[in-house]
């Protein structure tokens, strides 16, 4: 959302039209310049943005920079002869990067009541490119003598986290770290670093929406791949694929991908079905935007599933007196084809003349319960089916009786 400037500034602005996002940004005129104003607090990272039109992009309007408690101000150059612009106050919430408590107890081998820390960035690796710093920790533990001052232990270490504020590697350091308590760097991906007193913080952007969506199937699977966009890649941390179906009553299919992979796989396709497929990345920062659909019509179902493996039987709450009892049969699910398996079945058969007895589950069900006499003996066999038909009978598998 947008508001106008009130009538005194736009008036004193004569036909020029500048607006602003709600929030806590200010504005008044020097001249022909716009001067815009906000309070910056710790740790926030704070950019003012600016945009022709509300439909365009938004581009940066100064450098960002980290909260400290103060009113930082924004000179716009020209900004009253420029007609019209819109502005914003983008605000951005940073993870802070420690060393876990049992990594720092590993360096300084004492905690007394826990381990202090402060955190320093240094820098990004010039091999891997991630946040590198140096810890400073330290404990204090009663000496147990009365009157006598706590035993002070320190150390520093050096550390390198990753773009979601995990830690690496941390090694402890000979000697004590010089530091600036003000240091702030950016990337070639817009991920910021910086310190703000003794606390160092990382700040990683949204991404952008992936690109170069594929799918190709495989069975009953989408095999898909993606490119992240205007992100670093290191940073995703993972990424969410949506297979929708168009114009079709089956279920939307929806898997989630760990880390900064850009493959995946999307399973359980409906024979001749159009899918939309998507793609949304997601970072420390926020989500992406969903990425242009890709179609996808899956092939007709022509495979059957493979035969279950694993077929077993058990007897349940086993009493050789009674003249019925419970057999629980189970397996391990069948290969789909290339449709997903909608149901089982299974079937036992007992010796002595005791009959055939027949039941179907669920697709995703792997196991069956049957009332039977106990006495005989029975064996079981499983099928699975999907959208071609019944598939091969698993293994036979005997329970005795009881």
């Amino acid at each position: 959302m947008a508001f106008v400037l009130d009538a005194a500034l736009a008036a004193s602005v004569s036909a020029a039209t500048v607006n602003l996002t709600t929030g806590s940004l200010a504005a008044t005129r020097s001249g022909n310049d716009l001067v815009l104003s906000f309070p910056a607090t710790s740790p926030g990272f704070y950019t003012v943005q600016t945009c022709p039109g509300l439909r365009q992009e938004w581009t940066n309007s100064q450098a960002g920079v980290p909260g400290d408690g103060t009113v930082k101000m924004v000179k716009i150059t020209n900004a009253i002869s420029g007609n019209k612009g819109f502005y914003r106050l983008w605000i951005q919430t940073p993870t802070r990067l420690l060393l876990p408590q049992p990594a720092a107890f590993a360096i300084l081998g004492y905690s007394c009541g826990g381990i202090q820390e402060k955190a320093y960035v240094t820098g990004f690796d010039l091999t891997n490119g991630n946040p590198t710093g140096d810890v400073y920790l330290s404990t204090s533990c009663s000496t147990g003598r009365a009157g006598s001052p706590p035993s002070v232990h320190t150390a520093w270490a050096a550390v390198t986290w990753d773009f979601a504020g995990n830690v690496i590697s941390s090694a402890k350091l000979a000697n004590g770290a010089t530091v600036s308590t003000n240091f702030i760097a950016t990337d070639l991906y817009r991920d910021i670093i910086y310190n703000a007193g003794a606390a160092a913080y990382l700040v990683v952007p949204a991404p952008a929406a992936p690109a170069g969506v594929t799918a190709v199937q495989l069975g009953d699977q989408f095999q898909v791949s993606w490119t992240p966009n205007a992100i670093n890649p290191a940073a995703v941390m993972s990424s969410t694929l949506t297979a929708t179906p168009v114009n079709s009553h089956a279920p939307p299919l929806t898997t989630t991908v760990a880390g900064s992979a850009t493959s995946g796989v999307i399973s359980s396709l409906q024979p001749q079905t159009t899918y939309r497929i998507t793609i949304v990345n997601t970072t420390i920062g926020g989500a992406s935007p969903t990425s242009t659909p890709t179609r996808v019509t899956t092939f007709p179902a022509t495979i059957a599933p493979s035969a279950p493996t694993g077929a077993t039987a058990r007897w349940t709450n086993p009493d050789p007196a009674g003249a019925t009892d419970t057999l629980v049969a189970a397996w391990q699910a069948a290969i789909p084809g290339d449709s997903p398996i909608d149901q089982y079945r299974v079937v036992i058969v007992g010796s002595d003349g005791a009959g055939t007895v027949t039941q179907t589950v669920s697709g995703t069900t792997l196991t069956a319960s049957f009332t039977v006499d106990c006495v005989p003996n029975w064996s079981v066999t499983v099928q699975a089916h999907n959208a071609t038909g019944w598939g091969p009978s698993s293994s036979v598998f005997t329970l005795g009786g009881l």
